[in-house]
This record gives C-alpha cells, structure tokens and sequence, in this order.
C-alpha cells in the first residue's frame, strides 16, 4: 500500500533501513523464526488469529482494533463482486487508463501501479487505452494498486462498500474513506502537529472533497507537494486508516473460504481477486485453494490468509502488527514469507510457531 515517501527523512529513513537489514541478514539472524519471536516480545503491537480445520490455534488480542492498510480492501473486493453478480458493473467493461490516473499520486505507493500496468501491457489487456474493468479489480488486489481502489470506491459508491461492514457482522469495523484523497489533506497541512489538532471529522470531510475534485479535475494534483509529507506526517496518515480487528477479518476470509456464503456467481468473482497467490506454480502443486491479502505502510505490516492444501487441511491465518518503526516494519517485511509459509506446511516448523505464538498469552 505504501512507502517511505522519498522526503529528506524519508530518503534517510531508507538508507538506514537498507543498511540495517544487510546486517541483520549477515549478522543477527534469529535461530527461530524472527516473525514469531518478535511477536512474542512485542505482544502489545500485534494481533493474530490462527485456525487449522476447524481448531482454534492462536488467539491473540483478536479482538483489539488494529490498523487495516491494504487488508480493507477486500471489503472493496467484496461490493465489486456482489455489484457484478448482480449486473450492476461488468467486468468486461472497458476502463480508460487516464481514469485511474486522476487518482494516482508518484511515490506512494511502492510502484504498485505501475507494476500493474506492465503486467496488463505485457499481458496485451490494454486496447486503446483501456482496460476491461475485472483487471482494475485484480491491480487492486494483486498489486494493491491505490489508484485502482480510489477509482472503485467512485464506480461502486463508499455508501455501498460501507454498507457492507453491517451485512458481514462487522461491528467494529470503521468506514472506509478515500485514503488517497486523505494525503492532499497531509500536503495542505504540512506537519504532524496541525493534523493532529484536525478533528477526524473535518479530516474526512476534506478527504472527500478532495475525492469528489479529483473525479473531475485533473489541476488538483497540482497541490500535492511530497516535501510536506515526512516520517511524521506518514505516521498520522497510518494511524487515521481505517481499523478493525483480527477475529472480524479471520470471519470475513472464512466466508470466502467456505465457499458457502456467497451465491455462485459472486463467489466466482471473489476467487479471481482473493485466490492470485495460486497463479504461482509452488503453490498450485501444494494447494487446493489458497486467497491472501497484505497490507501495509511505513508502520504497519498486515496479513490474512485462507488455505486448504492437496490433504484438504483447511487454514485461516490473521496477522495484523501496528505501531511498528520503520527498521522493525523493515525486517518484518523481509521475513513475513519465511513465516507463512512455516504455518502452512503443518510440518515441525508449524508446531513452532503455534508454542511461540500462545506464549503471547502471558504476556
């Protein structure tokens, strides 16, 4: 979702992150799993909850609100499927390129929309300048374009995309807003210390302003400066995303993964956003069914995960670290793999993780 904006402090940020983590990896390696053992020693930074067939594994302040990131997105993912299962949108329609960029700011983005839109040029989906509205949904997930999102928030309504909190049972699950537009918001004010005297309410007022100018103006990207967004104001920025927490995520991938929720037409759609890990041929040989969705920023670093491998041993997996600084959020990164991939193979190194991580418990 995100990066250290290429600022002063956040070109130094980067350096020193670089640095780091070539050292780390050369010298200071944990023996465990450095996923786990991090958790374990910052219990009050994370939340995780972990099933395997069934049986709850792990259940660590599942119900603490945690910032999302990327993870909201498959609420969005969610309202696309139902609207096209409904004929509302259809995903043949031709989206202009030039759409999505009115909502695509440089450097924000870790170049995920630009990596999207090799893959689409390379893949020969773009036709005059257009691409068929499913793959706008897929840049969204896969790549976690936030050009994309912003555009389908505007296609598919914010009211609609909220909506949806209620009918999945999410209680605690904040609104989502157009974060995207929120950063303008950032730029105009500068500094840290204006935007936190800016009461949520005038916040995303002057989000949706900015959302509302950006469907029909393209001078408005005028006004961003990326000069005013430093470490700090990155810092606010995360922290007002939308939060929910780990036990309503673990419900909503348990609805996509059961297979059973959704009427035919929609659980379709959601497997072709959800289930892009399985374009990757290691795992198509290990699993039947396997969907993710990531989210992070400079200080968030956001997992879940539906699996049922070839044996038919169905997982769910959240893990939501908040708070995090930006060498920790480095590392964490680097070495999330390694752990996934430890708590899919139901092997020893599984096991592992499971006594690491129900020793959070008692912290």
């Amino acid at each position: 979702m995100w990066k250290v904006l290429a600022t002063g402090l956040g070109i130094l940020a980067v350096l020193f992150s670089c640095v780091f983590t070539y050292f780390y990896f050369k010298y200071l390696r944990y023996e465990q799993d450095f996923v786990a053992e991090y958790l374990l020693k910052n219990p009050r930074k994370c939340a995780v909850y972990w099933t395997r067939n069934d049986s709850l594994l792990v259940d660590h302040r599942s119900n603490a609100m945690m910032t999302l990131g990327s993870v909201s997105k498959i609420i969005i993912a969610i309202e696309f499927a139902q609207q096209a299962s409904a004929g509302k949108i259809k995903l043949s329609e031709p989206i202009n390129i030039g759409d999505l960029a009115r909502f695509y700011i440089d450097d924000t983005d870790g170049g995920a929309h630009g990596a999207w839109l090799e893959e689409v040029k390379k893949a020969g989906l773009i036709t005059n300048s257009t691409v068929p509205m499913i793959e706008v949904a897929k840049g969204m997930m896969r790549y976690s374009s936030n050009a994309n999102t912003e555009y389908l928030m505007w296609r598919l309504g914010l009211n609609n995309i909220n909506a949806n909190l209620q009918k999945l049972g999410l209680t605690k699950h904040q609104p989502l807003y157009p974060f995207v537009s929120a950063l303008y918001v950032c730029s105009e004010e500068k500094s840290a210390t204006a935007l936190k005297k800016m009461p949520m309410k005038l916040y995303l007022e002057r989000a949706n302003k900015y959302f509302e100018l950006l469907k029909i103006d393209t001078t408005v990207k005028s006004k961003f400066n990326l000069a005013h967004i430093p470490l700090s104001v990155q810092k606010e920025w995360s922290d007002r995303l939308p939060s929910a927490t780990a036990k309503e995520y673990a419900s909503v991938i348990e609805k996509i993964h059961s297979r059973k929720y959704f009427d035919t037409t929609t659980q379709k759609t959601l497997v072709t956003l959800m289930e892009w890990p399985m374009l990757n041929p290691q795992n198509k040989e290990q699993f039947q069914v396997y969907g993710a969705k990531g989210g992070a920023t400079a200080f968030v670093l956001n997992y879940v995960l539906y699996a049922t491998d070839k044996q038919g041993n169905r997982t769910n997996l959240v893990v939501f670290a908040n708070d995090l600084g930006v060498f920790e959020q480095t590392l964490l990164r680097a070495e999330l793999p390694l752990f996934i991939q430890r708590i899919l193979d139901n092997k020893a190194d599984s096991q592992q993780m499971k006594i690491i991580l129900n020793k959070m418990k008692d912290k």
